[in-house]
């Protein structure tokens, strides 16, 4: 059963939580399938109630396409958005995202418990709270893990570059972190990688396949494929 919004129709909060993590997907440019999104709802909140097994993905994708919102590359297996489903997209990123700010910047909730917060409340802004939420963060243009608030025209720095390219004894500035793992981002935010911190990569060693970082004096160590969703601006 749909819900509405001051007049507008609303979409299930399933239906949202799959378009903003299609979106997600693509905004880290990988390709969408049925697998792929499959373990990218596993990271979602347990509350959200998602089904995560390929049989329920796929039958929610199918009823995606009947909806006009994505469309499947029959060749490649390929998720792809329609107009619809990329305009409804930007919607629901947008209000998570400021979400993610609401709940840092006006209640001092932990950056790593920020995300999970942020998925409760996403489902709930109206478009009417959503100016309102705009107004009283001052129109912010990123989330707290640097990525576009969809609308606010931020463009992202096109010197960033995945830390994992950077060489042995680089400095570099974090500019946006992954959100989507709870655990993985409490260990960046310990480790003071977080945007704005600047970190110096102590090692980039091919051979084991890790990377050792030191922020504000404190060493830590990433895998390669951690390292590939971190972004910087090299210093």
């Amino acid at each position: 059963m749909k819900e509405y919004e001051t007049g507008f129709s609303r979409l299930s909060m399933g239906v949202e939580n799959y378009l903003l993590s299609i979106f997600r997907l693509k905004e880290e440019g990988n390709v969408v399938s049925i697998s792929s999104l499959a373990a990218h709802l596993k990271t979602l909140p347990i509350g959200e109630g998602i089904g995560t097994s390929l049989p329920s993905v796929g039958g929610m994708v199918r009823r995606l396409v009947r909806e006009g919102f994505v469309t499947i590359d029959d060749k490649k297996k390929e998720i792809n958005f329609t107009k619809s489903g990329y305009t409804n997209a930007e919607t629901i990123v947008k209000r998570h995202r400021l979400a993610e700010r609401l709940v840092v910047d006006m209640f001092d909730v932990e950056l790593f418990r920020a995300h999970t917060e942020a998925h409760l409340l996403e489902h709930a802004i109206s478009s009417y709270l959503e100016t309102k939420i705009l107004a009283k963060l001052g129109n912010p243009s990123t989330s707290p893990y640097g990525y576009p608030i969809p609308g606010s025209n931020y463009v992202l720095n096109k010197k960033a570059v995945k830390i994992n390219e950077l060489q042995s004894n680089s400095r570099v500035k974090i500019d946006r972190i992954p959100a989507d793992d709870m655990s993985l981002l409490k260990y960046l935010v310990e480790n003071k990688i977080v945007p704005g911190s600047i970190v110096l990569i102590l090692d980039n060693n091919k051979s084991t396949g890790t990377i050792s970082l030191s922020s504000f004096g404190i060493e830590s160590v990433l895998s390669v494929d951690v390292a590939e969703l971190v972004w910087g601006i090299p210093e």
